[in-house]
């Protein structure tokens, strides 16, 4: 079984570079989100920001944001990296009508990767995932949904892209405040998350239950979850040493700058000491464009591995972040449920299918399902079925 594992994983990073692939296929151009507010909102000053994690700081209401809902605009508080206060947004959408005893069924989802400067935030530009059509197709079915944007992102200070420990407590504590906001909302929830937030999902089924005791986590949905990133950043590193034509071109490259960044609110990462001279002085693209500008041909999505990674440049870094942020060692205590396109690029199913097998391998509790000609961006809308027969099954709903 470890052998076969073993290859697996090897196999991850050499999947990613011989693909055209590894870009995403999601990006979406972003556009303002409806009703977005100035960034005034975003940002807590020194008299409001202290508090518990999870306590509002303020909202807004979203008339027109998700069709059939009432969704509203919050700012909410959490705790960063090193342990100080800070304020991330995020929207709570909830169905009209009477709630079901015990409150509104409640899905946390976490957002796929749009980019890590602060207009790329969900709430203020449309283009992650989940958009606000798959928000609607929940609260329809009959949950609320509250959507972070994570922290740092749309708010002050860094995004840690990636980071599941940051990730998981902006997915948990919207929670909170999402119950604080409407008093309809029930204390049963499910993390569910895509690409980035597929990532976010299994570190709050890992974590959450700890984090946010005063709510029952029921289990996680992850969607073509990112993972083994350190092992596709090695093979990338080794193919800028063994040229092997145009691997890599319009791929990892795209990642880069978003993973420094995310990289560089947990540690001290000099991106000199890895990358050309050229892509550091492309770096500060990642702070004013979202992902699907950096990809173009013109910025990050026409370079190449060899465009971007010093030859003997020291990765050193930037690999103890990603290995450290990997789901596949992960532990849980309720049930997870991954869902994956075979079809993927930008999350290859070797990817999947390795993260999987470590964790099946270590006796945890995951259902994991393929989809035949899905890719990453397709998987939302063909799981949705099995999706919701799952997490109604947590919540002991029948239809």
């Amino acid at each position: 079984m470890r052998t076969a594992l073993a290859r697996i994983v090897a196999a991850v990073a050499v999947t990613c570079l011989s693909t055209v692939g590894c870009a995403d296929d999601s990006f979406r151009d972003t556009e303002p989100a409806a009703g977005a507010p100035t960034s005034d909102f975003y940002t807590a000053d020194g008299e409001t920001l202290p508090g518990a994690r999870g306590s509002v700081i303020r909202t807004r209401s979203l008339p027109d944001a998700v069709l059939g809902a009432r969704t509203e605009l919050i700012l909410y508080r959490s705790i960063d990296a090193h342990g100080a206060t800070v304020a991330v947004s995020g929207t709570v959408s909830v169905p009209p009508g009477t709630p079901p005893v015990g409150g509104w069924p409640l899905i946390s989802f976490a957002p796929g990767t749009n980019g890590v400067a602060d207009v790329c935030a969900p709430s203020r530009a449309d283009g992650a995932s989940p958009t606000r059509d798959e928000l609607a197709r929940w609260v329809a079915a009959g949950y609320a949904v509250a959507r972070t944007d994570y922290q740092g992102l749309g708010t002050p200070g860094g995004h840690g892209y990636l980071i599941g420990e940051t990730e998981q407590r902006a997915v948990a504590d919207i929670v909170v405040a999402a119950r604080e906001v409407n008093r309809d909302i029930g204390a049963r929830w499910v993390a569910m998350g895509h690409s980035q937030g597929g990532h976010a999902a299994l570190f709050a089924a890992s974590a959450s239950g700890g984090w946010a005791p005063a709510v029952d986590l029921l289990g996680a949905v992850a969607l073509a979850p990112a993972s083994h990133l350190a092992e596709q950043v090695r093979m990338a590193k080794w193919a800028v040493s063994n040229p092997l034509g145009s691997v890599g071109t319009g791929g990892l490259a795209v990642y880069l700058p978003m993973l420094v960044r995310g990289a560089q609110t947990v540690t001290e990462l000099d991106p000199a000491r890895f990358l050309t001279e050229r892509a550091v002085s492309m770096l500060p693209l990642a702070d004013t464009d979202c992902a699907a500008a950096l990809s173009e041909s013109g910025k990050w999505g026409g370079l190449s591995v060899k465009d971007v990674l010093e030859r003997d440049g020291d990765l050193s870094g930037l690999l103890r972040v990603l290995d450290d942020n990997d789901p596949s060692g992960l532990s849980f205590t309720e049930p997870v449920l991954v869902l994956q396109g075979r079809d993927d690029h930008t999350v290859p199913l070797k990817s999947t299918d390795a993260m999987v097998a470590q964790q099946q391998m270590r006796g945890q509790s995951v259902d994991y399902r393929k989809y035949d000609g899905v890719d990453h961006s397709e998987i939302i809308a063909a799981s949705f079925t099995d999706a919701l027969g799952w997490v109604d099954t947590r919540f002991g709903i029948t239809r």
